[in-house]
């Protein structure tokens, strides 16, 4: 999947907790009314969007009403896309697993509440509440094993020739529960492959003869797979990097997480299949009852808190439109891909694009064919307060201040999602406040934007503790104190940021014509500046690969070499720098009071940054073992 929910999972936390991106359409149009409108505004969002080549298909009452190629599939040949060409699904390939893995559940053979231990002696891993809280075979498919993401070491590695048991277990060192299982979410892709060697172990053949006898050819995919034989590799597109390069293949470890290889017409079925309640063309893969046992989350405690409309066996919610839509999303190589489907009028659609800035949901470009899709449907109104809902002032108070996300991915990930994902909560007139939109109490701990068709946010006091729950993460409130000290440290940080960038020319000015030395001299000030400089780098350094969504510069993340060994030494400098600047502070006869303070601030704030920063392995930091 893409990096807010895909097998390039790295790049999650990041693109959560920054504004969507505003390519590929202007929202200031009318949305489509025709197919014929459409047509024309995808072919303008994808060209605006640099994508070489992309393939589309649009399900409306059930069926494929259209089916397209825009672009090239591969730049070099002048190879049209078309409809029928073969793209990369990443993630997507997890609501296949999940499928696939229900049609064992259907006939007996599997249990989702069956122990991993059990089903799998021969996957290791660490779960300190094993005998109380044992992690289960839901757990690996609704991403609430309590696990980490991978890693890049696990990420990045080509596993050509590779069996899917020895790429999990090459992975198994990272399988430690961080918390109880059946606790929290966190995307991840190892849960979906462990499913998927449980899988062929119970099905006595291997996971993609299994998924291709059993699933795929049943749903009228007549070419689609999880391996890539000859014939299906002739029509396999070309995916670019950034830089319009050709991305080099790669053979991914964990295949039932993202191993996928489809054609937008073929990846249609899969929208028509949950919109038929698991038949297709009169072939029935999964009962009705299994195919909404997928759509549920019912592991977790936001399942538990009645919001069990989130994540569920592979398939994922798309709460960013009034009407949601389900789906999956995906991203691997350079491709990108996503399909959705609504239930309130039988459409859907899926999107595939093999570089630029890509296809995902949440964007201008799903908004656009959603808008489309459900142009017949009356808008969205604002929920009311049911009986038995949370709706008092008082009872709303305890849920309002400051909460930290706790589940990052990975210690990649961990001070972006934590530091970019604070959100203040408020109550006011009987509803809560989140990044300035309005939640309404819809249960007895759900809540609903004013602008969706379904609850999308849970609180629940646990352990002493308060939670904000959504589909896919959970955030803790913070004691006051703590809060205060976070805006402070934060605060001090963005003040001396400031005032270094006004003051450095000044006293660059002022030191080449030998005037500081009489002032306290240069390191009093400039220490404090070179303590901020290789703090912003240690972190924007990395930010600036997970975001450019490159496979290539992720490599600069995953291996020794120049640019990681520079984010290494930026993470040891910063503390040291503040540690001289704030002695010498001290130590400056001659010094302005303002400069003084300036330098003091800047470097405590700095050196408790440092505190936190070593705390979650920041300081001497090595990206390649993450």
């Amino acid at each position: 999947m893409r990096k807010s929910l895909g097998l390039k999972g790295v790049g999650v936390s990041i693109l959560l907790a920054l504004p969507l991106p505003a390519w590929g359409t202007d929202p200031a149009k009318p949305a489509p009314t025709t197919l014929a409108a459409l047509d024309a505004r995808l072919g303008e969002s994808f060209r605006e969007a640099g994508i070489p080549g992309a393939t589309v298909a649009i399900v409306e009452n059930g069926q494929v009403l259209f089916a397209k190629g825009y672009g090239l599939s591969d730049v070099a040949a002048k190879k049209p896309a078309t409809a029928d060409s073969v793209f990369r699904a990443g993630s997507i390939s997890k609501s296949l697993t999940g499928i696939a893995v229900m049609t064992l559940v259907e006939q007996g053979k599997l249990s989702l509440d069956a122990r991993l231990a059990d089903l799998a002696p021969e996957v290791k891993f660490e779960n300190p509440w094993e005998a109380t809280d044992p992690v289960r075979l839901v757990h690996l498919l609704e991403h609430t094993t309590g696990w980490p993401d991978i890693s890049l070491r696990v990420l990045l590695l080509d596993g050509k020739g590779w069996s899917l048991l020895r790429g999990v277990q090459n992975a198994s060192s990272e399988f430690v529960c961080r918390w109880k299982p059946g606790y929290h979410p966190v995307y991840n892709n190892a849960g979906p492959a462990v499913a998927g060697v449980i899988l062929a172990k119970t099905a006595g053949q291997d996971f993609d003869g299994y998924l291709r006898d059993r699933v795929l050819r049943p749903m009228g995919m007549a070419t689609a797979d999880f391996a890539l034989p000859e014939e299906l590799a002739a029509r396999m597109a070309k995916s670019y990097d950034p830089d319009g390069t050709v991305t080099y293949f790669q053979t991914i470890t964990l295949a039932p997480a993202g191993s996928l290889a489809i054609s937008a017409r073929e990846l249609a079925q899969l929208v028509r299949f949950f919109l038929g309640r698991g038949t297709v063309d009169g072939r029935e893969i999964l009962k009705a009852a299994s195919v909404e046992r997928i759509e549920r989350s019912e592991s977790s405690m936001e399942g538990r808190a009645g919001l069990t409309n989130g994540y569920g066996l592979g398939n994922a919610p798309m709460f960013d439109r009034g009407v949601t839509f389900r789906g999956h999303n995906g991203g691997v190589d350079s491709f990108t891909s996503v399909y959705g489907y609504s239930l309130r009028n039988n459409s859907g659609y899926v999107l595939m694009a093999n570089g630029g800035k890509g296809v995902d949901f949440g964007t201008p470009l799903s908004h656009m064919v959603e808008a489309y899709l459900t142009r017949g449907l009356p808008p969205v109104v604002a929920p009311v307060v049911p009986a038995g809902a949370t709706g008092d002032e008082a009872a709303l108070e305890r849920f309002a201040g400051l909460y930290r996300p706790i589940t990052y991915p990975n210690a990649l990930i961990r001070p972006f999602q934590e530091i970019l994902g604070l959100t203040r909560i408020s109550a006011r007139n009987g509803k809560l406040i989140s990044s300035g939109h309005e939640f309404t109490p819809v249960g007895a701990h759900s809540f609903q934007r004013a602008d969706r068709d379904q609850p999308n946010l849970a609180f629940v006091e646990d352990g002493g503790e308060t939670y904000k729950l959504s589909a896919l993460g959970a955030a803790r409130k913070e004691p006051l104190w703590r809060a205060a000290l976070i805006v402070a440290v934060l605060g001090l940080l963005v003040l001396g940021l400031l005032i270094s960038v006004v003051m450095l020319p000044v006293w660059l000015i002022a030191k080449f014509r030998g005037r500081l030395a009489e002032r306290g001299g240069a390191l009093v000030r400039f220490l404090p500046i070179g303590a901020l400089a290789t703090l912003i780098l240690t972190f924007v350094l990395p930010l600036l690969v997970i975001a450019s969504g490159s496979t290539t510069a992720m490599h600069r993340l995953a291996e020794p070499g120049p640019y990681s060994i520079a984010i290494l030494l930026c993470s040891l400098a910063f503390p040291i720098l503040a540690a001289l600047g704030l002695w010498r502070s001290l130590r400056a006869p001659g010094t302005k009071r303002s400069v003084r303070l300036y330098a003091r601030a800047t470097t405590l704030a700095v050196l408790a940054f440092a505190t936190y920063a070593a705390a979650i392995g920041w300081v001497g930091v090595m990206t390649w073992k993450m």
